[in-house]
């Protein structure tokens, strides 16, 4: 009972303030994230049908801290940063243009190469990476950069850097990627209603077109087989899978409220529960995580993923493949302290770029899909894969702003050259 208190006030506490300070911004982001995707917990119950469980004591007091951790932490946030910048009063230099279209282009172009060489004719999505890496495709530049540019257009206002970004994203969605798809929306529809009220016209339609979307994508999960099997009807497959859990509304329940949030609670729960900390070993995870050290140690990709550790200890057999738990990996390091310390670093890196975003600064300006990660898919992913995002989103600025640096100094020869002829 106390335990369950202590949750309640901890959600409501952050609600009320939330509520309170009337703002849409990547700190709320992380807020409703954190409430979706553990909202099982806060129950108290486990709903994955057809598992039932009690929510172990353990994960309600993490998402207790998480929650007051980041209410204390915007908190600060907003006591130090008065300034309520819009979408209107973001004004952009056009200097990083360029970078954008490259990184764009590249996803643009490859994406097509990609569809000429193997296609797009794939029931499982697994067969088209397997595909692309036979072909020596990167799968990363098909869809990263483009989810990069696509968060980039809406800062800078450009609809045709927009429509161009959008097309590799729709392609790997369609594949049956929808992360960075996701990600990317999440981000594009916080910069457009960011800082606005939360009663906006702005708000209200952000809101509206997330449930459709969240419905599309949901229901999209577990008919793409179908869809792309010209012999398989995809409504009979539905109706088929809806009789196991009754009626094709019950089934449909299932499938917006139960699978897509409840594996995520179920893994912090069952991981937590089952003490999965004496099969962890963190100096693995960051040693196996820095570049090329896998080639040469005999640390493999299981050895870095905490959701291995969750399918074989904790929640074997049972799993709608939702990824892991980040909390519940924190727990796994240092029990509640490592919950404490990864939370305040969260929700203060978030913080940090909530406030810097919009600065004509191309680290910033081309971070911000990693600050849509860390504010909404964080949650269902392991530990690795948040080293993952950085290395990738370095790895893609680090060639591009080589190009970007030879062709300005390429123009600079060529100015000179001019002026000396001229002379």
């Amino acid at each position: 009972m106390l335990i369950s208190s202590v949750i309640y006030i901890s959600a409501l506490s952050s609600l009320l303030y939330f509520l309170i300070r009337n703002r849409f911004d990547f700190l709320l982001v992380f807020f409703l994230s954190t409430i979706l995707y553990h909202w099982q917990i806060i129950g108290g119950t486990i709903i994955t049908p057809p598992y039932f469980f009690k929510a172990s004591e353990e994960s309600v007091i993490i998402i207790s801290l998480v929650l007051s951790i980041h209410t204390f932490i915007t908190f600060l946030h907003d006591q130090i940063n008065k300034d309520r910048i819009t979408f209107k009063d973001i004004k952009i230099t056009k200097k990083y243009d360029l970078i954008a279209y490259i990184l764009c282009f590249a996803s643009l172009i490859l994406t097509l190469r990609a569809i000429n060489i193997v296609g797009i004719d794939f029931i499982y999505k697994g067969e088209y990476i397997q595909a692309l890496n036979e072909q020596n495709i990167n799968p990363i530049w098909l869809h990263y950069p483009a989810s990069i540019t696509l968060i980039y257009s809406v800062l800078a206002k450009n609809r045709i850097l927009f429509f161009l970004s959008l097309v590799p994203l729709l392609v790997y969605a369609y594949i049956g990627y929808r992360a960075e798809l996701i990600m990317a929306l999440v981000g594009c529809s916080t910069i457009y209603a960011f800082n606005s009220k939360l009663n906006s016209f702005k708000c209200i339609v952000i809101a509206l077109l997330a449930m459709i979307l969240f419905t599309v994508f949901a229901v999209y999960k577990i008919t793409y087989y179908e869809i792309k099997k010209d012999d398989v009807s995809a409504v009979e497959a539905f109706e088929r899978r809806a009789t196991y859990y009754g009626t094709n509304s019950e089934y449909l329940i299932k499938v917006l409220f139960y699978n897509e949030w409840g594996q995520v609670a179920s893994n912090l729960s069952l991981s937590t529960e089952n003490n999965l900390g004496k099969h962890y070993n963190l100096a693995t995870v960051i040693i196996g995580s820095v570049p090329f050290v896998k080639r040469f140690t005999d640390i493999s990709e299981d050895d870095v993923r905490f959701s291995r550790l969750i399918r074989k200890y904790a929640n074997p057999g049972h799993s709608y493949g939702l990824g892991s738990t980040i909390w519940g990996e924190a727990f796994a390091a240092f029990n509640l302290f490592g919950v404490i310390v990864f939370g305040i670093i969260v929700s203060s890196a978030i913080a940090f770029l909530n406030n810097r975003f919009y600065h004509s600064n191309p680290i910033y300006l081309f971070s911000i899909l990693f600050l849509c990660f860390l504010s909404f898919y964080i949650h269902r992913n392991d530990l690795s894969l948040v080293f993952a995002h950085l290395k990738n989103i370095i790895y893609l600025l680090l060639i591009v702003g080589f190009i970007f640096i030879v062709i300005h100094i390429f123009k600079f020869i060529l100015l000179n050259a001019k002026n000396s002829n001229m002379k």
